[in-house]
């Protein structure tokens, strides 16, 4: 892997699994409660991460079809994205997606990383490496608001425990 990478696949790997471990008690229910005032829902965030990993992989030149709506990758909030899939399916679209994240990414070397990213990313150098930075950040981000849901809905705090996995392997 390039050295300048590693650090970024890490958080990436990291993120994967602390997404699975903030929905695994949960149920669809839970899931999509929005709180008062209404903010997006724990699934709405999911998906909306799960898309944005999609981008990521259009970035690094692996594509791989959404199974969301054209729609719903434009939503940012859930009056825009329409009824989301259930937590059952959300998680099988993040892990899906994971995989194949940690695959690629392992695979980008000097002069791909430098290359001009097709989306200019805010604090990004305007790079595919620079744009991997700020999703990263952009997971991070996300990840706190589902922290903080998941207490506001009366769940223990999101969990750091690790599973050990194989690069495109689904489950533990």
């Amino acid at each position: 892997m390039h050295p300048s990478i590693s650090p970024l696949a890490s958080i990436f790997r990291l993120n994967t699994e602390l997404v699975l471990n903030c929905i695994e008690d949960l149920d669809d229910r839970r899931a999509q409660a929005r709180g008062e005032p209404p903010v997006n829902s724990i699934a709405f965030l999911v998906a909306h991460l799960s898309e944005t990993r999609h981008l990521m992989a259009q970035l690094m030149g692996e594509l791989l079809p959404s199974p969301f709506s054209q729609a719903f990758s434009k939503a940012r909030t859930l009056e825009q994205a329409g009824p989301l899939p259930s937590l059952d399916e959300l998680r099988a679209h993040w892990e899906r997606i994971s995989a194949h994240i940690a695959v690629h990414i392992e695979r980008l070397d000097t002069a791909q990383l430098a290359q001009s990213s097709s989306q200019r990313l805010p604090g990004s150098d305007g790079t595919l490496l620079g744009a991997l930075a700020f999703l990263a950040q952009h997971e991070s981000y996300h990840l706190g608001q589902i922290g903080i849901l998941r207490r506001q809905l009366g769940c223990s705090p999101m969990s750091y425990r690790l599973r050990p996995r194989e690069p495109g392997r689904v489950g533990a």
